[in-house]
């Protein structure tokens, strides 16, 4: 069994484009030095990307978050600052799931086909803790009822810090270890 970590949709449009906050470009030297410190320790890493068509204002979730963001293929839609590195190296260990709501129900197909079956530990981090972080830990919980899995709170951003500690809270009321 291997160890995955998951990092959430930490792109452009959510650091400083279309839904950009303040204090999200603070992230980005941590969530790089996570990464590389997991490869360096035999860790599977998968990204995962919000990704959207130019029909996202028609959708359910255009019309609950009317704002264009994370187009495909823009440069909202890359990874952010040092993290877009990973998307132009090749490596055995990464993969990216392209998602085109909240939670991807593509994830965990993704995850066991990166560690070769179900992870033994899964850690998550990224963006945003109190929609799309929540929504794939509940994803990843539903799918692998044996794995460990953690969120590491400080490696979480949202621009509503009470509504973060609020899905961090309902995690660890059920069950993610919460660090």
């Amino acid at each position: 069994m291997s160890k995955l970590l998951v990092v959430v949709d930490y792109q452009k449009d959510f650091v400083d484009g279309a839904l950009g906050y303040a204090g999200a470009e603070t992230l980005e030297g941590p969530l790089y030095d996570k990464v590389k410190a997991a490869l360096a320790d035999g860790w599977k890493v998968l990204f995962t990307r919000d990704t959207h068509s130019p029909e996202y204002p028609d959708t359910r979730e255009g019309r609950f978050l009317p704002v264009p963001h994370c187009i495909k293929g823009s440069e909202g839609w890359r990874l952010y600052g040092k993290l877009a590195e990973f998307e132009a190296v090749g490596n055995e260990s990464i993969a990216f799931v392209d998602k085109p709501t909240f939670g991807s129900m593509e994830l965990p197909e993704a995850a066991r086909a990166l560690c070769g079956g179900e992870p033994e530990e899964i850690a998550l981090c990224g963006v945003v803790t109190n929609i799309c972080v929540v929504s794939n830990a509940v994803v990843l919980h539903s799918a692998f009822l044996s794995s460990t899995i953690t969120v590491l709170k400080d490696l979480c951003g949202t621009g509503d810090n009470a509504m973060g500690q609020k899905a961090l809270d309902l995690l660890a009321g059920m069950g993610y270890n919460v660090i």
